[in-house]
């Protein structure tokens, strides 16, 4: 058998099912495939800082492949609808009798991979598909009546129970031995990709590839996961894993993720470090929300996992949407967390929280409208993630924040970056302000304000609470 592995999102050595089969299964060599559709991506608002990462995370894993005697050919695909004719074609020509490949949850992937599974099958060979993204295949957790867990706190429960009766599918999968030749030879990775030519590069900050992935999970666990339930909302303080721009594109697993919290946790989900075991339920919502994917599929077509709630009539002020996304409605927290994710692709967890409510409650805009330009924006942008971050912030999703529970942006920012020291990172204007003032600069006498290049807040957070929770009882 000659293997050819469809590498997708899951650019990674280390814990890949499909590469480890299809080494394992190959003993004519195998060829591995990478294919670029631009246009699809643009279509699913994929971001540019992610495309680039993406594209300098290939570079390593075809050096990585190389070394194993594996060559990485790279195929341009405008759309998905393309992929199955080129995947057929290349494995004629490269000789496979064998497609291996993980598994992808969102609507138009699953569609994708059906499509070229029937086609390689009909043509060429056999098709070999596996869990990746996710510990337990999604569907295989479910309730006692058969149905997908709609609320994540049973789920977990249900998952834990899995995790410790199942040991054979919690341990990572180790990285193959070198094959004995190459096929072939490797593809060059483009340096551009077409409609993504101007990309802000924070080379520095994001050093792709599994090497990065991988010191970057061992520094957090030996160093910082003990604190991470206390300081973890601190959006000033390097707290956290960092890790989701390399779990998006596959540099590294979640399994991995939770085998290494769990071991350096002396093997314990639910017990020791009350660090640990909050950062490994935090990966538990990460599989948690790719299970409501496959369970619930509209919510990749941009429908409201609660229906109800697509009867609301959200505010359309193209003024208000364009001051949130461009960090300038007056309220310092929103707008410094806004500048982070335009300026970095990256926005810190807690942040998401507060500036989701503040578009979803205060300015009552639509979550869709917010979710797009997150995605359009973030280095780690993952549907399952940022849709059900959203659809929990507004309300409309599963297992989501009570309609009348909605953060206050400036207690928010009184509790979680106390001395503005985040704030100030972002928002220049504001940083001769001390802690007392800096948090709502809207409070200082008018001579003070005056003297401030800094707008007055945009909407009352007050008056607008009682808004969103009215319009939200008008549904009952």
């Amino acid at each position: 058998m000659r293997g050819l592995v469809w590498f997708r999102s899951d650019l990674r050595l280390d814990d890949n099912p499909a590469l480890a089969e299809a080494c394992a299964r190959s003993d004519q060599g195998v060829v591995a495939v990478y294919v670029i559709t631009q246009e699809q991506w643009q279509e699913h608002d994929w971001a540019p800082v992610k495309v680039e990462f993406v594209r300098r995370t290939l570079e390593e894993l075809s050096a990585a492949l190389s070394a194993m005697n594996i060559a990485l050919r790279v195929l341009t695909v405008p759309r998905f609808q393309g992929v199955p004719g080129e995947i057929v074609k290349l494995a004629k020509d490269s000789g496979c009798d064998a497609l291996f490949f993980n598994e992808e949850y969102e609507v138009n992937e699953a569609d994708r991979d059906e499509a070229v599974k029937e086609r390689f099958e009909s043509e060429v060979g056999e098709v070999y598909a596996f869990t990746d993204q996710c510990v337990f295949k999604p569907g295989t957790i479910r309730t006692g009546e058969g149905r997908y867990y709609t609320v994540f706190s049973p789920f977990k429960r249900a998952w834990y129970k899995a995790y410790e009766r199942d040991t054979e599918a919690v341990n990572p999968i180790a990285k193959p031995r070198k094959l004995a030749a190459m096929i072939g030879e490797p593809d060059a990775i483009p340096d551009v990709i077409r409609l993504y030519e101007a990309v802000p590069v924070h080379a520095d900050r994001w050093i792709p590839g599994e090497k990065e992935a991988h010191r970057r999970l061992k520094a957090f666990v030996n160093d910082r996961i003990d604190a991470y339930k206390e300081e973890r909302d601190f959006p000033a303080i390097d707290a956290t894993s960092v890790l989701s721009p390399y779990l998006a594109c596959g540099a590294i697993s979640l399994r991995r993720c939770v085998y290494e919290a769990v071991r350096w946790n002396d093997g314990k989900l639910e017990k020791g470090s009350p660090g640990a075991v909050h950062w490994i339920s935090e990966l538990v919502w990460r599989e948690f929300y790719k299970h409501i994917l496959v369970g619930f599929p509209r919510v990749s077509m941009h429908r409201a996992f609660n229906l109800s709630s697509e009867r609301l009539r959200w505010n359309e002020s193209e003024a208000h949407l364009r001051a949130w996304q461009e960090g300038r409605t007056g309220v310092p927290i929103v707008d410094a967390a806004m500048r982070q994710l335009v300026q970095t692709g990256w926005m810190h967890n807690r942040l998401r929280m507060v500036t989701a409510m503040f578009l979803t409650k205060n300015l009552f805009i639509d979550w869709r409208l917010g979710e797009r330009f997150f995605m359009r924006n973030l280095l780690d942008g993952d549907l399952a993630a940022n849709n059900g971050g959203w659809q929990w912030s507004a309300s409309t999703g599963t297992d989501a924040a009570p309609y009348f529970r909605i953060m206050n942006p400036y207690s928010q920012s009184k509790k979680f970056d106390p001395d503005g020291e985040f704030i100030r990172a972002y928002v220049p204007e504001l940083a001769d302000l001390d802690a007392k003032d800096i948090h709502d600069p809207s409070q200082l006498p008018p001579l003070a304000r005056a003297k401030l290049d800094y707008s007055d807040p945009i909407i009352d957070v007050s008056q607008s609470r009682q808004r969103a929770i009215d319009a939200f009882k008008a549904l009952k």
